[in-house]
């Protein structure tokens, strides 16, 4: 399901470039070695726009090529089944039976004596407990896997759920004594603090703090100057770039560049995928980048990247910005879509959109927003970095781009009523079928939109 370190749904995943992240990697790498010896889980929390998901992701492979990587998991707040939490322990099961011959014979085993074990609320802790049963009350083998990684926690669709995670992280551990280390990488949000501060967690996990330097300035300014120096090479570039003298940018852009960021690679990466647009000059992009003013960081902590977001927003005319807003609501709304089978055919006829209008609205957006296939009848527009949803949700930040879940909803009622009732298309039945299936659609997250904390408060 795409979940793992090494699935082809996340490639090219993102990861730390050779030489940064150095002071964490290292304290992460002790608190592996360590092993029986250290905390059985340590939380990895920091911002959003930090690299939490690269630094698991570097972890993930070089604790594969130890062979210490017993499961990896990954979830996407805007993935269909990578941000659910009844997918996550059969999905770890899985991976650990994948590493032996006998533990895949003992999962089939298992499974055979009792098909449902994983759909029971304890299920998940039982199967897992079943599958290493077998040396459960030693500590690992140097050559036995047993580290997993759990990364991007909060993006587990219910905050509930986030916290049954976390509980049963602490029944392996405190119940079971599996053989297991945890890395949870999350944001450092309120319930999650909770959860690590009080209770049996805290008496067996270890925090790390992405929060302060760690060096995130100078890694910045390591990511910047080679991504740029791949970019002047790059054969798209060839023909505008073989006019510009090198050296490209010049030392004090980069460093200007590195002072926007604040440390966070977010803002270096969304810079580096607006330059690196194909077809398009990367030196007039720069420039663009460029001009901006300044704006007090005092005030706002991420006005550098919400000043980037707003300049490629601004690309777009004024009188085609509430189609674009309407179109970016849904790519926040991605999950939702997915579970209700509303893909990108479907939104262009509730948007009464001719077929591609969408794909084409979103070109401009390349390094926001993009068309993800998921599979062939499942194709939905999504949003690359969570933070640009944030963003986009916030009043304050997004000015005139923000997204009202209010408006929103309301306009999305008019649409799927008038899909319901459209009369004048030669399929009136489908898509009077579609157009009521969109109302229920709308009903039902109006339902659950207080659990969902990207759209309260809004």
């Amino acid at each position: 399901m795409g979940a793992a370190y090494n699935s082809q749904e996340r490639s090219p995943a993102p990861r730390c470039l050779p030489g940064t992240r150095k002071e964490v990697l290292e304290e992460i790498d002790d608190w592996v070695e360590a092993g029986a010896d250290g905390a059985s889980v340590l939380w990895l929390h920091g911002p959003a726009g930090a690299g939490k998901s690269a630094i698991a992701q570097t972890v993930a492979e070089t604790c594969a090529e130890r062979n210490q990587l017993a499961a990896s998991l990954f979830f996407a707040r805007t993935a269909a089944h990578r941000n659910e939490a009844k997918y996550l322990f059969p999905t770890m099961a899985v991976q650990i039976a994948l590493s032996a011959p006998e533990k895949r014979r003992r999962l089939d085993e298992i499974l055979s004596s009792d098909p449902y074990i994983a759909e029971r609320s304890s299920g998940s802790v039982e199967l897992l407990a079943s599958l290493l049963k077998e040396r459960s009350a030693a500590a690992p083998q140097a050559s036995s896997p047993f580290l997993i990684i759990v990364d991007g926690l909060d993006e587990c669709q219910r905050k509930d759920d986030q916290c049954w995670i976390l509980a049963q992280v602490s029944r392996m551990v405190h119940t079971h004594h599996l053989p297991l280390r945890f890395l949870i990488v999350s944001r450092p949000e309120s319930h999650l603090q909770e959860a690590f501060e009080d209770g049996e967690l805290a008496n067996i996990a270890q925090v790390l703090s992405l929060y302060g330097d760690h060096g995130a300035t100078r890694d910045v300014s390591m990511y910047l100057r080679s991504e740029f120096s791949r970019i002047y090479g790059a054969k798209k570039h060839r023909a505008v770039m073989r006019f510009v003298p090198q050296p490209w940018p010049s030392d004090d852009t980069i460093e200007r560049l590195v002072w926007k960021s604040d440390g966070y690679f977010i803002y270096a990466s969304t810079v580096i995928k607006f330059i690196d647009e194909e077809y398009e000059s990367p030196a007039a992009r720069l420039d663009q980048v460029l001009s901006t003013s300044n704006s007090s960081l005092d005030r706002n902590p991420f006005a550098e990247l919400d000043q980037l977001y707003i300049q490629i927003l601004s690309s777009y005319p004024t009188s085609h910005l509430p189609m674009l807003k309407q179109i970016l609501g849904y790519a926040v709304m991605t999950p939702l879509l997915e579970s209700r089978g509303l893909h990108l055919p479907s939104i262009e006829a509730i948007l009464d959109l001719a077929p591609g209008q969408i794909e084409l609205t979103l070109r401009r957006l390349q390094s926001l927003a993009s068309i993800t296939v998921f599979s062939f009848s499942s194709i939905v527009p999504r949003l690359i970095h969570a933070s640009f949803g944030d963003f986009l949700l916030d009043r304050f930040r997004a000015k005139q781009y923000h997204i009202d879940s209010e408006e929103w909803l309301y306009a999305s009622f008019r649409d799927g009523f008038s899909l319901a009732y459209r009369s004048l298309d030669a399929h009136y039945s489908v898509l009077q079928r579609l157009g009521g299936q969109f109302l229920v659609f709308l009903i039902e997250m109006i339902r659950d939109q207080c659990a969902d904390s990207r759209w309260s408060g809004s």
